[in-house]
């Protein structure tokens, strides 16, 4: 599933390609990505409507349109994919195009049609907006703050950082990354964090994410950006993915582990 850096890539191209442009025409091609009560209104709300802003909160695109009256919300979830083209036929697994003002289109890819675009007055309108945590890259992620909520927690650290509700944006390959460079077993619980474990974790969460961003995310499935091009990070990846191969700093075998039904990777010998 694309995470922050992925979702944070597409938000950053779009901003270039169709802030201020108008959505001239929609065509849906498959209504089961729509989460609206029609697929006439979801049309209806977004025609001739002027782009104003785009952002993220957590792995969810806010597109604000005409004076932020309505937002375009899309959930790209597993294979969702905004792909920007001058063509405006769409790809064998296009669910909605939204042909622009300037002649270009943008196509809403999907094969496993899990995504969500959703037409709203506010974001309180989206049960996900209303239970995220922090954004990890934001001026309220903070040390104290981290330590102050771990204290609280008795679940392992790995699932914990994996919980929306907890800290926003953060899935599975960024978890197990962050984890390695701070030198924490994904198993312990996060109330045994010591302080010195705590500053290093929250410093190598702000370093891989903005690290992961300027590579434009990781590709290691269908993650792709609005060129349709892979992300970069996939090549620096240290230990997610890499199950049986030796460490790059000590040369142990990496593991491969379950925790909460999502796969763990970790190096016993780096991280104790």
């Amino acid at each position: 599933m694309p995470e922050l850096p992925e979702v944070e890539t597409i938000v950053r191209d779009l901003r270039k390609k169709i802030c201020g442009l108008s959505i001239e025409s929609i065509k849906i091609h498959d209504g089961r990505v729509v989460r609206q009560r029609t697929e006439r209104e979801f049309s209806r709300r977004l025609l001739s409507q002027h782009i104003e802003k785009i952002s993220r909160r957590g792995k969810a695109i806010i597109i604000a349109l005409n004076n932020n009256k309505d937002s375009l919300i899309v959930q790209v979830m597993m294979t969702g994919q905004l792909i920007f083209s001058k063509d405006s036929a769409p790809q064998r697994d296009t669910k909605v195009t939204f042909r622009l003002s300037n002649g270009n289109s943008l196509h809403y890819n999907d094969y496993r049609t899990f995504g969500r675009l959703q037409v709203v007055a506010g974001l309180d309108e989206i049960p996900y907006f209303k239970t995220i945590g922090p954004e990890p890259l934001e001026k309220d992620f903070t040390v104290p703050w981290l330590t102050k909520e771990l204290q609280k927690r008795k679940t392992p650290i790995k699932p914990l950082l994996l919980n929306h509700t907890f800290v926003a944006g953060i899935g599975n390959i960024y978890a197990s990354e962050i984890l390695f460079a701070s030198g924490i077993d994904p198993r312990r619980p996060a109330v045994s964090l010591k302080k010195k474990e705590i500053v290093l974790m929250h410093r190598f969460t702000i370093e891989i994410l903005q690290e992961a961003i300027r590579f434009r995310g990781t590709s290691m499935n269908t993650y792709r950006d609005t060129k349709g091009e892979k992300g970069k990070f996939m090549n620096r990846i240290k230990v997610y993915g890499r199950e049986d191969e030796n460490c790059l700093t000590c040369s142990t075998v990496l593991v491969r582990e379950f925790q909460a039904g999502r796969s763990t990777f970790y190096c016993p010998d780096c991280q104790k």
